[in-house]
């Protein structure tokens, strides 16, 4: 028996986990200058509306204190204050900017650093009210200064990206906000991914009915893989011919999931900041006002804008589990009619029912270490997104098994080798 080969999975894992870490942000090996209290920018330059992240390093012998400023805005809410000034330089001098759009006053956000410490503070929710524009930039803190950064445009392909994906996701996501009762978060999102879903209907079903057609089709594979297993070139002549006469691609199954992604990558961001009145730039015209600090994120007990490591990701794994376990129903049980005209012992695994059954356990486990590293609102969107996965895997599995035509039939072609 051919032996299974476990690390490609492994590597996907590992994939995953980095590409979780670039979701949050990679950590930088900053230099900081000497002096009491040293800080500076991870980088030198941003584009706009970029995350500014500012690294501090106590060099003193007592314990500095970070102040988040909360001034009265005369309005039903008061605005929270970054701990430091922030400067730009125009008319050959260096002005402090002011903004109104900042985040709401909540909790008190004081940030102690401790005698040889250093942290990291991100100036996210700030991102377009205090470095909308282009130019030189640095922070003050009482005496202290940070070096100067820049500010720059961003991309053509970041243009884009927030163009036709996440601006337009964010207004969606508003534009249900603005008329959902009590401007409950949680509910927008599961409407939003109802709508998102219903949209990818007709290409997720014809996915999962190919899906559904190549484990019918998995014998036939097996009896070509035995059959030519020492003519690769046949084989793939005979595969291909295979796939054509039963109308099947194998890449379409994997079409909805490659249109999801981008979607995912997008309210990512959207809900990391994206709800934060800093963004009010970005919310169009058309739509009628509304204060981002209107915004209920409680969901059953989450806070949809922070993480939940436990309770959110067990259930989106479970709900992977149960869908994939749905996928490979079908196969399953033709898998055990054919066990009992087997001879015991005789039967033996291939290598693709080997990868199934590992991908069954190893995706869910994915998904739930991605799940609880991201906002629980994120985890909403996709475990929702899975439910309803699940309810159209089931109404294909319900459909009867293609009716196989003539030509569906493995075929044995002669070919002429002298030609």
């Amino acid at each position: 028996m051919k032996k299974f080969n476990i690390f490609p999975y492994l590597l996907v894992f590992l994939a995953t986990i980095l590409i979780m870490q670039a979701f949050q942000g990679g950590k930088s090996d900053t230099s900081l200058e000497s002096g009491d209290l040293a800080f500076k920018t991870q980088k030198n330059e941003y584009a706009i509306g970029k995350e500014v992240k500012v690294v501090l390093q106590n060099n003193s012998t007592e314990p500095i204190t970070l102040t988040y400023e909360c001034v009265d805005s005369g309005a039903e809410v008061d605005f929270l204050h970054p701990p430091f000034k922030v400067l730009r330089y125009a008319d050959e001098a260096f002005t402090e900017v002011s903004s109104q759009n900042l985040p709401e006053c909540t909790t008190n956000k004081d940030q102690i650093i401790e005698p040889g410490k250093k942290t990291t503070i991100s100036l996210l929710n700030y991102s377009y009210s205090y470095f909308g524009e282009l130019g030189r930039y640095k922070l003050e803190w009482n005496e202290f200064s940070s070096p100067e950064f820049e500010i720059h445009n961003p991309s053509v392909l970041t243009k884009l990206w927030r163009t036709l994906i996440y601006q337009p996701l964010l207004n969606v996501l508003v534009g249900i906000l603005i008329y959902m009762p009590g401007h409950h978060l949680g509910l927008a999102i599961i409407l939003l991914t109802l709508v998102i879903r219903t949209i990818l209907l007709v290409p997720s079903q014809k996915a999962m009915k190919a899906q559904k057609r190549m484990q019918e089709l998995q014998p036939k594979l097996e009896e070509l893989k035995k059959k030519y297993a020492n003519d690769q070139t046949r084989l793939a002549q005979e595969t291909m011919l295979l796939w054509k006469s039963s109308k099947t691609n194998p890449l379409s199954s994997c079409l909805p999931m490659l249109i999801q992604f981008p979607i995912l990558i997008a309210l990512f961001y959207v809900i990391n900041g994206g709800l934060s009145p800093d963004r009010i730039t970005l919310i169009y015209d058309f739509l009628p006002a509304f204060s981002l600090h209107e915004i209920n994120s409680s969901f059953f007990g989450f806070d949809l804008l922070t993480k939940s490591v436990i309770v959110l990701p067990i259930i989106v794994g479970g709900l992977q589990f149960l869908q994939m376990q749905l996928m490979q129903a079908k196969q399953k049980k033709k898998k055990d009619e054919k066990k009992k005209d087997e001879k015991a012992g005789d039967a033996k695994p291939n290598e693709m029912e080997m990868a199934n059954k590992m991908m069954k356990y190893l995706m869910p486990a994915m998904i739930a270490v991605f799940t609880a590293q991201l906002p629980a609102a994120v985890g909403l969107y996709w475990g929702t997104s899975t439910f309803y996965g699940i309810l159209q895997q089931l109404v294909v599995n319900k459909e009867g098994p293609k009716k196989e035509s003539p030509e569906d039939s493995v075929q044995v072609r002669v070919i002429d080798r002298k030609h």
